[in-house]
């Protein structure tokens, strides 16, 4: 996308004879993310919950897909996922682990069970996915890629988020001991952590509406991000052009980790440093 007019650029890779997992797949990211990997020539395993989301993924790409319907918090349904792959295509080249949850709740109201899912799914959903896809590759010995997915909130606090911004640290942990474990077997392990992605329900429930019409102003680039935005640092992450990237968590988020939208101009009428600068000689 370009950043002022948010208009598309052309970015391309070529995944011809590679083969894809996708998590997460039905919506959001994860369909971009199909999509993204179909252009390019990757044979695609879709696998989400949502057996509905999954059809309208298939339904807005031009190739074939495999769709699996499947819960990743379940050792058989990871496997399952895995294996269709290799059922498939022979073998799998890349393992996208983008299903999460993030339902959000005041610290003193949380409910335990509530915290028990997010790092069920986020968490353990990665960890079975990981495994099951590193076993694979490493019988089939061809290396490969495997891309979990972190957040912003993983680095710092955030109002209503203790159990999703633990579990996305907790992600990023896993996915460094696991990027060192499978390096031997030329397996790169890397992590994404978007920012404010344009993934919201529409039309906008009022309350979020109402947050996000205060929050996009104070946002470095004055926007949220595009789910493709997101999709692109995947397919590089895949690419040969990251053949040596493993153990890294790459944030999409428009520089919002680093602080607010500058609105400029710089000045400094500090008198006190008039010796350092020279001001007033």
């Amino acid at each position: 996308m370009d950043a002022e007019s948010g208009s598309s650029v052309n970015i391309s890779f070529d995944f011809t004879g590679k083969s894809v997992v996708i998590t997460g797949a039905a919506r959001g990211i994860g369909r971009a993310m199909v999509q993204q990997f179909v252009a390019a020539g990757a044979s695609v395993v879709a696998a989400d919950r949502d057996r509905d989301g999954l059809e309208g993924t298939r339904e807005s790409v031009a190739a074939p897909i495999t769709l699996v319907v499947a819960d990743i918090t379940l050792a058989e349904d990871a496997d399952r996922i895995v294996q269709t792959a290799v059922d498939h295509f022979g073998s799998i080249d890349f393992c996208v682990n983008n299903a999460a949850v993030a339902p959000h709740a005041a610290l003193l109201e949380e409910r335990a069970e509530v915290w028990d899912q997010v790092f069920a799914v986020n968490c353990r959903g990665t960890f079975l996915m990981t495994q099951a896809a590193a076993r694979a590759m490493i019988a089939a010995g061809k290396g490969g890629r495997i891309v979990n997915f972190s957040s912003g909130v993983s680095t710092k606090g955030s109002a209503g988020a203790a159990a999703y911004a633990a579990s996305r640290a907790a992600t990023e942990a896993f996915s460094r001991v696991a990027a060192i474990e499978l390096a031997p077997h030329n397996i790169l392990v890397n992590t994404i952590s978007p920012g404010l992605i344009d993934t919201q329900p529409k039309p906008l429930p009022p309350v979020m509406a109402a947050a996000l019409e205060k929050r996009i102003p104070g946002l470095p680039l004055a926007r949220p991000g595009e789910p493709e935005e997101v999709g692109a640092i995947a397919l590089f992450l895949c690419s040969e052009g990251a053949s040596y990237v493993s153990g890294a968590v790459w944030s999409v988020d428009g520089g919002a980790g680093l602080g607010g939208r500058f609105t400029g101009p710089i000045i400094d009428d500090d008198p006190r440093y008039d010796w350092v600068t020279g001001r007033g000689q």
